[in-house]
């Protein structure tokens, strides 16, 4: 895979495989993260904190989308990775 280095950090690049035409149409990953950041209170995921994490590395890859977001994106990437442990620790999901 490739990557892209950013503000000193060296990030996969986004390619065609990422998702659903994120290589033509960058927003739709920060579509997907928002989707993801509103889902994850009610399940409290791990799969959903990975997804999000996946997809914040794909944005923080992205030299089409502006700086202040790359840079927003790169600064989560470590809690998200945290709420994937914690959330796999504690059982995967949030009680219905």
């Amino acid at each position: 895979m490739s990557a892209a280095v950013h503000a000193g950090r060296e990030t996969p690049a986004p390619h065609a495989g990422d998702g659903p035409e994120y290589a033509g149409r960058p927003e739709l990953a920060l579509a997907a993260v928002l989707y993801l950041l509103s889902r994850f209170p009610a399940r409290q995921s791990p799969a959903v904190a990975q997804a999000i994490v996946d997809h914040l590395h794909i944005i923080e890859g992205d030299a089409r989308l502006a700086d202040c977001l790359r840079d927003c994106a790169a600064s989560l990437v470590e809690d998200w990775r945290g709420y994937a442990a914690l959330s796999a620790h504690d059982g995967g999901g949030a009680p219905h």
